[in-house]
């Protein structure tokens, strides 16, 4: 006990004891005031720096590593995207037997732009890129082989769609059309023909704009897709609007206030979604991107978009083994029997 520390009353009454009084010669009743070590200081939190755990928000599975990462990049990149078919109606679209994965989100989020960057061509514009809402009218199929080599041509009396000799162990990216503003009705009746019944679609990714977050459409389908249980991710686009407002990359205290940024708005996401469910969790991996940005500066690699193509490898069945090498007999095609023309 600290004598200072009382009372000047009780302090007084105290030191008339004698029992105390002795104790004050001896110098034993307290440590003195100068030899307490004060209490040691909490260590600043260090800085968020960028990796696929920070940039994104995983729920559902692992964040990518490092050989992941190079993976899905030399995958993507091995060969330029083949284009394959164009359907405007559910009905037309052709009895592959490869696993698909589909893009869709509001006019103007920047899909196009996206996929152009996920093909590693964005200034190929495979996905037209426009100002105009609602240019994509169709559902359009590509087919990215990883570097396998396509099927020998027919002949010319014997001419075949390409998507026949598309190689097995390929995947095939749906660009959809934009829904909100600028959309049409009747394309959206056929996507959701296409979502719902499609048996070759392993998984539906919905662009959200990082910049404006959730609108009440974007949050029907959303709730849409988890009541159908068709499985599906979120890709947060045009990240860069939080991270690299600026032309040159940020230091790393503005990248720490970004990353922080992004994880707010992927927890406001989670709470929205979850609101709309009637309070049950929403459990969804969210991803982040832009098409616009690279992680260095010369913009060799754009940020976010090796983690969305290893979320379509994984989706597929296509994913490496621990040493970065493509699995054999992992990519599991779906039967399908053709109807007869």
């Amino acid at each position: 006990m600290d004598v200072l520390r009382l009372p000047s009353a009780l302090r007084s009454s105290l030191l008339r004891q004698p029992a105390v009084r002795r104790l004050l010669h001896t110098g034993t009743y307290f440590v003195p005031h100068n030899d307490v070590q004060p209490p040691a200081l909490l260590a600043a939190p260090a800085l968020l720096t960028l990796s696929s755990n920070t940039l994104n928000s995983y729920q559902v599975g692992l964040a990518p590593t490092s050989t992941h990462l190079r993976f899905a990049n030399a995958y993507f990149t091995a060969a330029p995207p083949e284009y394959l078919f164009t359907a405007p109606y559910f009905r037309s679209f052709p009895p592959s037997s490869h696993p698909e994965v589909a893009f869709l989100g509001r006019s103007n989020v920047g899909k196009s732009s996206l996929l152009n960057a996920l093909f590693g061509r964005p200034n190929m514009k495979d996905a037209h890129v426009s100002k105009r809402p609602g240019r994509t009218r169709t559902m359009n199929g590509f087919g990215v082989s990883g570097g396998l080599a396509l099927g020998a041509a027919p002949k010319e009396a014997q001419r075949e769609a390409v998507w026949r000799r598309f190689p097995r162990g390929g995947c095939v990216v749906v660009d959809m059309p934009g829904y909100g503003g600028g959309s049409r009705e009747i394309w959206g009746r056929e996507a959701m023909k296409y979502l719902e019944s499609r048996k070759q679609l392993r998984r539906t990714f919905v662009l959200v704009d990082t910049e404006h977050g959730l609108k009440r459409t974007d949050v029907e389908l959303l709730t849409h897709l988890r009541r159908r249980g068709i499985a599906h991710q979120i890709i947060l686009s045009k990240a860069d609007k939080l991270l690299y407002p600026a032309a040159r990359p940020p230091g790393p205290l503005k990248l720490n206030n970004g990353l922080l940024k992004i994880r707010d708005l992927c927890g406001s996401i989670r709470s929205t979604l979850n609101e709309e469910a009637g309070g049950r969790d929403a459990m969804v991996d969210i991803l982040c991107c832009s098409a616009e940005k690279g992680l260095d500066e010369k913009r060799h690699r754009r940020l976010g978009i090796d983690e969305v193509r290893w979320a379509v490898l994984t989706a597929c069945g296509l994913e490496c083994d621990e040493n970065g090498a493509r699995k054999k007999g992992l990519s599991q095609d779906i039967k399908i029997l053709e109807e007869e023309e």
